[in-house]
Formats: structure tokens, sequence, C-alpha cells
């Protein structure tokens, strides 16, 4: 009976430490098929410093989901594809990318690169490839379709903020801090009872 107990202490604090350890971290498997290499590194390394503000490790991998990463203890990764263009898959004649939050496998977020890289700025472009991540994978985190008034989670981004992006990103709403950190914690206990 005690060597019961012992066990079942040994497997919870596990459970605990893989949770504590990935409390905070989120992968992002991204599958893109674009000339941009360069430019969307530089996105995934802004994006990934926007979330290290708000105390949450965002880790960019490059290609498909690996076996042993689809179900760990932090939960799902997030798969974000870049389509070079909209195609048929056109939430709104502006829309910058789509994300379906709701989504429990596959690809969820969907960045239209087309209309983000229109070829005038290619610093301007890569700051707001930054952003869109940011606030798709915001939404996926969420799990919910909402938008704040303005910052990252703003619907559309108007050129007031498109101007501040350039030289600082633009911030989550407090709100929106909450909600991610309630997200991942939400998706590692479903890891943790899957």
């Amino acid at each position: 009976m005690k060597a019961y107990w012992v066990i079942g202490i040994a497997m919870a604090a596990g459970l605990s430490a893989d949770a504590e350890e990935c409390k905070c971290n989120v992968t992002v498997y991204v599958s893109a098929d674009l000339n941009g290499a360069a430019m969307l590194q530089r996105a995934e390394i802004l994006a990934a410093a926007m979330f290290r503000e708000i105390g949450v490790a965002v880790r960019f991998r490059n290609g498909a989901v690996r076996a042993n990463d689809a179900n760990d203890a932090c939960g799902a990764p997030i798969m974000l594809e870049i389509d070079s263009q909209a195609g048929d898959q056109r939430p709104s004649e502006h829309a910058l990318a789509y994300a379906t939050p709701y989504s429990k496998s596959g690809t969820c977020i969907h960045v239209l690169l087309d209309r983000v890289a229109i070829g005038r700025n290619p610093y301007f472009e890569t700051v707001l490839l930054s952003h869109v991540l940011a606030h798709e994978i915001t939404h996926v985190l969420e799990q919910i379709t909402r938008h704040s008034p303005d910052g990252i989670m703003k619907v559309n981004w108007d050129s007031r903020d498109k101007k501040l992006m350039q030289s600082h990103p633009l911030p989550f709403a407090a709100i929106d801090v909450e909600l991610i950190h309630a997200g991942i914690a939400k998706r590692i206990q479903q890891a943790v009872t899957e």
C-alpha cells in the first residue's frame, strides 16, 4: 500500500513539474512554401518578443509537426500555414489572416501573405507580419473570436496603428494577457487529462 502511495506522489510531482515547465510555453509549427523565408524568420522573432513581454515563450518551428510533439505535456502545438495567395479563402476583403480558434487539430491559422507583403517596404511588411502572427496566435490561445478596442488585438489596424508599430510593437490589452494565460493553462490541463 505504501509503495502505491509513493508511486502516486512521484507521478503527481512529475505531472506538476511538466505543467510548471511548460506553464507559459507554446509551440507554433509554420508551414510555408515561399521565397520570403528571411522575412518570415524575422517576423517570428519579433512576434516571439511580443509574447515574451507578457511572460509567454512562443517557439516557432518550421515544417510539419514532429510525432513526439503532437501531444506533449504543454498541449498540442499550434499549426500555422503561410498561404502565398488568398485564393478562395476569403474571410473578408481586408483580412490579412484568419484563425479557427475552436479547432481541436489541424491547421488553425492561415496567413494570407499576398495581403501582407505587397512589395512596398520590406521592413514594414516584416513588422506587419509579426503583428499578424501575434494577433492570430492570440485568437487560438484565447479560444475565442474577440477583439480589443486597440493594440495587437484590434480588429483592423488603421494608419496610426501601422505608424506606431514601426517604432514599437502594439501592446496587448490587460484582458488579452489574462485570457492568453488562462488559455495556456487550459491547453496544459487538456494535455494532462487526455
